[in-house]
């Protein structure tokens, strides 16, 4: 892999949900058969999160943990017991910047025969940001940051037709990919940290010559964060 320096532009930001459709292998199925019917040979591609392992003999690694993520290239195939989910991914295309820092909380052990300090590691905590610019038509959707602080009332016109839909605040878990390099270049590598987090915080409100920009705050929920650094397929003949 060629080394690659990384800016700030090389980055984005993704949140999940999970289809309802669950899709199970038996063994002899590729993925782009199970999503798109016996003899498809496209379709199965994309992000999933594993739902069930089999047993023995599981298509996924041994280190695949129920509830983390798999990039499928569709042409997988999974064992009788497997199970998966389609992550439906949305850019956040009012972000500008976002970050997760993680920490490890440290326990003074010392005794008294020590002559220095000792010291045991405790658990991991995490937290980030996503830096957005308010952005109509993206920040106040369904799915945008306001919707998941206050109350939302919108009113859609097309034509002659009105379409009012009021929102409550959600206050749901999301899953999001956080990519440290997005492309989808063949023969380049994407990297991303996946997980699951409770998205809150938006300021409204701006000032003579600024962007209305605000930071919103991310706090881990669910499955471990993991970080993930995927070859992208060279193109075939």
């Amino acid at each position: 892999m060629e080394e690659k320096p990384l800016v700030g532009d090389d980055g984005a930001f993704y949140t999940g949900k999970l289809a309802a459709t669950e899709y199970a292998g038996d063994g002899t199925k590729t993925l782009h058969a199970l999503v798109g019917g016996e003899g498809a040979t496209s379709g199965g591609e994309g992000m999933y999160v594993i739902t069930a392992k089999a047993e023995s003999s599981s298509f996924f690694p041994a280190k695949a943990k129920v509830g983390e993520l798999y990039p499928a290239l569709g042409t997988e195939v999974l064992a009788a017991g497997d199970k998966v989910k389609k992550l439906n991914l949305t850019h956040v295309a009012d972000c500008t910047g976002w970050q997760i820092d993680i920490t490890q909380s440290e326990i003074d052990v010392t005794r008294l025969v020590d002559k220095f300090k000792k010291y045991r590691l405790g658990k991991k905590d995490a937290s980030g940001t996503v830096n957005s610019i308010m952005t109509l038509g993206v920040s106040d959707e369904a799915d945008g940051m306001i919707a998941k602080t206050i109350k939302t009332f919108r009113r859609k016109i097309e034509g002659s037709t009105s379409t009012v839909t009021i929102t409550d605040v959600a206050n749901e878990p999301v899953y999001f990919l956080g990519y440290v390099n997005k492309t989808d270049v063949p023969g380049e590598t994407e990297a991303f940290i996946f997980g699951q987090v409770y998205l809150f915080n938006v300021k409204l409100g701006g000032s003579t010559g600024n962007a209305q920009s605000f930071d919103s705050s991310m706090r881990l929920t669910g499955q471990d964060p993991v970080f993930y650094s995927l070859d992208i397929p060279g193109l075939t003949s």
